[in-house]
């Protein structure tokens, strides 16, 4: 998804000054380029959020204007005011073609598994991933159907398709997972708990001897 949006350019200065543009209505922000000095930007905050809103769990390129100029950007960090949550700050990152970048992408679960219709539950582990690829081949979201999961089945990373895509996450993590309903899970414990104290009790028998 792209969105839109032009913004003011603004100059470094003081704390108060930051307050100020805040207090305006406007949301202080910085355009960093790969190799090359940040761009300070403001932009009209009601008009942002209105759209920003719509798009959080998804993938969203930003084209901003400034000064009759276009940087493709994705969002690297926020800044949140602790008291009331208002979004304060806005790191940007331009896009730059044929250059890789690093960045979040979300792992979307589609599809209702087999064992949840059989009374287990489904647990997400992992809902975002850390990539590195070319602008060109960033995904909106990573898909990941779980429709066939059965009770006790896990789909681990290995088993996700990422052409193109690099990551450092271990392949072997797992990422969703169905479990047993939760009678099923304490009575499994127990059983678990049991062989444990056997083989412990055995030891003790053989030691003694």
């Amino acid at each position: 998804m792209n969105i839109k949006f032009n913004a003011e350019k603004r100059e470094l200065g003081r704390k108060s000054d930051l307050k100020n543009i805040r207090n305006r209505g406007y949301i202080p922000a910085v355009i960093y380029g790969e190799g090359k000095t940040g761009i300070n930007i403001s932009l009209e905050e009601i008009t942002f959020l209105k759209e920003y809103k719509k798009t959080i769990g998804e993938m969203v390129f930003f084209d901003i204007s400034v000064d009759g100029k276009k940087y493709t950007t994705i969002i690297k960090d926020r800044q949140f005011n602790p008291l009331t949550h208002r979004l304060t700050h806005i790191d940007f990152q331009q896009l730059h073609k044929g250059k890789a970048i690093t960045l979040n992408v979300p792992l979307k679960y589609t599809g209702e598994p087999s064992g949840v219709k059989s009374g287990g539950s489904l647990e997400i582990l992992v809902r975002e991933l850390e990539i590195s690829c070319l602008p060109k081949d960033i995904p909106e979201d990573i898909v990941v159907d779980v429709s066939k999961l059965e009770i006790g089945d896990a789909i681990h990373l290995q088993d996700v398709k990422l052409a193109g895509l690099d990551t450092k996450m271990p392949k072997d993590t797992p990422i969703v997972a169905v479990r047993a309903p939760r009678r099923e899970e304490e009575l499994e414990k127990e059983k678990e708990e049991e062989a444990e104290e056997k083989a412990e009790e055995a030891e003790a028998e053989e030691s003694a001897e």
